[in-house]
């Protein structure tokens, strides 16, 4: 929690403690009465000014499964899962996340969760204007001028020149 609010909570508190309404707290803080009211409501009950926590849904992956998941889209491109790219396609992921974590998601999440492992998406194009003729000769060996899939590529593969 910021200290700010913090802070402003317990002034709340302090000049209710020293008798002063709610109005006048409100005034001199130059906050809505209504939110001194709720803070002060709120201290009686619980004796605390922190925030409550807020859980949120669980996510499907564990910290452990998502650094392997990581790892893996990063280092490792899919031609070692059968795949004939350079890069991830999204319903490849969704399938390679399914065998090895028997996580299924939505390609929408899958595309969150590539965004989440540094990958960035790549269309396929005749020419780059920055990129070299050698660079490109090798890209097309591997990924057709005319394909119409977008992959998902590590940085570290992706060159310019």
């Amino acid at each position: 929690m910021k200290k700010e609010k913090l802070i402003l909570r317990q002034n709340i508190v302090k000049l209710h403690k020293k008798s002063k309404t709610q109005t006048d707290i409100a005034y001199l803080l130059d906050i809505p009465q209504s939110t001194v009211s709720y803070w002060i409501i709120r201290y009686k009950k619980t004796g605390t000014l922190e925030d409550k926590p807020r859980p949120g849904k669980t996510p499907k992956l564990d910290d452990s499964q998502f650094r392997m998941l990581k790892e893996s889209f990063l280092e490792f491109p899919p031609a070692r899962y059968g795949g004939e790219t350079l890069g991830w396609t999204t319903k490849m992921a969704i399938d390679y996340i399914k065998d090895k974590c028997g996580v299924a998601y939505s390609m929408r999440r899958m595309q969150e969760l590539f965004h989440k492992f540094g990958l960035n998406l790549i269309t396929p194009r005749p020419h780059h204007r920055k990129g070299s003729y050698a660079a490109r000769t090798v890209y097309r060996m591997d990924f057709k001028k005319n394909s119409k899939k977008n992959i998902w590529v590590a940085p570290s593969l992706i060159s310019t020149r």
